[in-house]
């Protein structure tokens, strides 16, 4: 390419080099590709969608029109990512801060360059696995680079790209991200619509086989489902049928091979074995890399960083962490399992943890409470003693005591949402089966079925985190015995009482501990996925925040490491990072705001480090707890983090910071 071009003209350029891999037949049969764009890094670019790195600080952007909203401008929401300034976003890190300086880019974090579209299907439209190439106009051909990116939680396409997935194009790589079969793909049943690939929602018949998603049954089956149950949605995470999560892996793998098709044809010098390949990802996206690399077996990965992780490992008893006083042998839980035993217990816990953040939107804890009592789920009499012993279950199911700071915004943040998705997934039900008496749909503000609003249908998109809640859109309890309504406001029918739906949690729970045919289903779904541990010796680097209360570190990150070891023996290059003072969502809400910090930086610093360690053969660094220090303060009125509140990840951390691990034995200092 003639890079002596005007910037214009070599994104032109960039675009249709691109397309070339057509015609040369590199294109594997399963890649479909969809609409290329260039962007100046003015009006529009890669990371802001031409807002810049200082309106993530504001309010969301909004729409010429809320109801027919485009797709650049369904992109460009999709790109916002709230930040704080006073976590360090745009200050200490971001996408317009220089990383080795400290100093703000002049650009505003805006970068220009390409982006191709992609569905990875087998040709039903069933699968249509959604990626996303990003080429920055300034790529690096001295030092070819690429960084494959699977998508947090179930998230959209665009979701990473601020919070993490510009480190890449800063380095002049090309990124490319993937939704591992999730993503944001709604269909509302009512009006008979779909999300297409860029995010605009038009008629399922229009869409045909290029939908995100359509509900797995015919018009007739449509129809005959809203006359029983008006008003409901189906969504991909949930109702694919596809339980995708054994697939995460290859998804990341597909990813790579995408991009190699289109760089390759951009330049054909473009080949793996001059290109150095990072795969990094949070929460399902770090699980998701972590599989990838145990798939592996092309070596199309040279390092990894997983941020932390939702990761799910084979059984294996010989894995031991310990803590303190504290050993707990195996190899950690599922999703599935912790999240259906918290949902239980998680909001009468609440009670019991004193100056919780946000315990006021847990209004109905004492009822749960006083119904586990009921049912003989706790044993004490009174509403204290009941909290307390919801409160230990979780520490002896788990749960370290650094995570109750989070179990009110937890169980605010819908775990039910999360284990009925979860649920279906995993055990292939269709939207019509109603596992556990559960649906979802827009809801009134008394929690009762109604249409999806139309701006919200138009802005899907850009507002859904994968699946519900999301906007009016939420978890609907079918048994309520005054009717379907939010499950969050429901009557529970075996107690009479509002109680956060206790009767499908405990249905959930089922799922995983019966022997039902509906948990056999699940059961066997989730045996599909679990990981080896076996990373072949690859340079790997986790990071998790201690605090963590969605992805505890010791379900997931610590049991991990330890079948790791077991795996890869003395070959092993990973290195577990773990973070005091950090949780899993980032929030800067009041009372999170004076006690932790942002996990975020560690994540970048840990790819900075694998960067190093790839081209200058750095040392990665040995396994430890970083200390750090909250801002502090009134809670909402914390005073702006500083670099000595987060110290560096050391090369040489002190014998007490120290994480040993050795043949499936983790020794966590306190």
């Amino acid at each position: 390419m003639n890079l002596g071009l005007s910037l214009p003209a070599l994104l032109l350029a960039l675009v249709f080099e691109v397309a070339s891999c057509r015609a040369e037949g590199l294109a594997p049969s399963w890649l479909h590709e969809g609409a290329r764009t260039h962007v100046d890094g003015q009006s529009d670019d890669l990371v802001t969608g031409g807002l810049g790195a200082e309106a993530m600080l504001g309010s969301p952007p909004a729409y010429a029109d809320p109801v027919h909203p485009t797709a650049a401008e369904l992109r460009r929401a999709a790109l916002f990512y709230k930040g704080s300034s006073g976590q360090g976003f745009g200050r200490l890190f971001g996408p317009n801060i220089n990383a080795e300086t400290g100093e703000v880019y002049s650009d505003g974090g805006k970068i220009a360059g390409a982006e191709i579209l992609a569905f990875d299907d087998d040709g039903s439209g069933r699968q249509n696995v959604a990626m996303l190439l990003q080429i920055p106009v300034n790529l690096s051909v001295e030092r070819r680079c690429l960084v494959a990116v699977p998508l947090a939680g179930s998230s959209g396409l665009f979701r990473d790209i601020v919070d993490f997935g510009f480190w890449g194009l800063r380095h002049r790589c090309a990124v490319v991200y993937t939704d591992k079969g999730h993503g944001n793909g709604f269909h509302l049943l009512e009006p008979d619509t779909v999300n297409l690939l860029d995010g605009r929602q038009v008629p399922a018949s229009e869409a045909g086989k290029t939908a995100q998603f359509r509900a797995d049954f015919d018009d007739a089956a449509r129809r005959a489902f809203l006359a029983e149950r008006p008003n409901r949605v189906a969504f991909k995470a949930a109702h694919s049928k596809q339980n995708p999560e054994k697939d995460w892996g290859e998804d990341v793998l597909h990813a790579i091979r995408f991009a190699f098709v289109e760089l390759q044809g951009r330049d054909p010098a473009f080949t793996r074995e001059n290109t150095i390949v990072i795969g990094t990802g949070s929460s399902n996206g770090g699980g998701a890399i972590l599989y990838a690399a145990e798939k592996d077996t092309e070596h199309l990965i040279d390092g990894v960083v997983a941020r932390e992780p939702q990761v799910q490992s084979r059984k294996d008893d010989r894995v031991v962490v310990a803590r303190g006083s504290v050993e707990r042998r195996g190899s950690g839980r599922t999703l599935l399992d912790y999240f259906s035993f918290g949902n239980l217990y998680q909001p009468c816990a609440v009670l019991a943890v004193r100056d919780i953040p946000l315990k006021e939107r847990v209004p109905y804890a004492a009822n749960r409470c006083q119904s586990l009592r009921d049912k003989a789920l706790l044993t004490a009499d009174t509403l204290e003693g009941q909290a307390k012993e919801a409160l230990d279950r979780m520490h002896d199911y788990g749960w370290d005591p650094e995570t109750d700071v989070g179990h009110a915004f937890g169980y605010f943040v819908a775990p039910d949402a999360t284990a009925t998705k979860y649920s279906n997934d995993h055990g292939r039900f269709d939207v019509r089966d109603r596992l556990c008496g559960y649906s979802y749909g827009a809801v009134d503000k008394d929690g009762r079925p109604i249409p999806v609003p139309e701006a919200q249908a138009a802005q899907n998109f850009a507002i859904a985190p994968g699946g519900a809640p999301a906007g009016a859109i939420d978890v609907i309890n079918d048994d309520d015995p005054t009717g379907p309504r939010r499950s969050w406001l429901s009557m529970s029918r075996s107690t009479g009482r509002q109680d956060f739906n206790l009767d499908g949690a405990i249905c959930i729970r089922d799922l995983v501990t019966g022997h039902s045919s509906s948990a056999q289903r699940v059961q066997a779904g989730i045996g599909e996925f679990l990981a080896s541990g076996k990373l072949d010796g690859k340079p790997t680097i986790i990071v998790h925040g201690r605090n963590d209360d969605r992805v505890p570190v010791s379900f997931s990150s610590r049991p991990y490491v330890g079948l790791s070891s077991l795996m890869d023996g003395e070959k092993s290059q990973l290195s577990y990072i773990e973070v005091t003072n950090a949780e899993h969502f980032g929030t800067d809400l009041p009372g999170f705001d004076s006690r932790m910090v942002p996990l975020t930086l560690y994540h970048l610093r840990a790819l900075d480090l694998m960067w190093a360690h790839l081209t200058n053969k750095s040392e990665l660094p040995p396994s430890q707890v970083v200390r750090t220090t909250p801002r502090g303060g009134e809670p909402g009125k914390a005073p702006p983090l500083q670099m000595p509140n987060v110290p560096p990840i050391s090369q040489h951390p002190s014998h007490s910071d120290v994480i040993k691990v050795e043949r499936g034995r983790v020794a966590i200092p306190d």
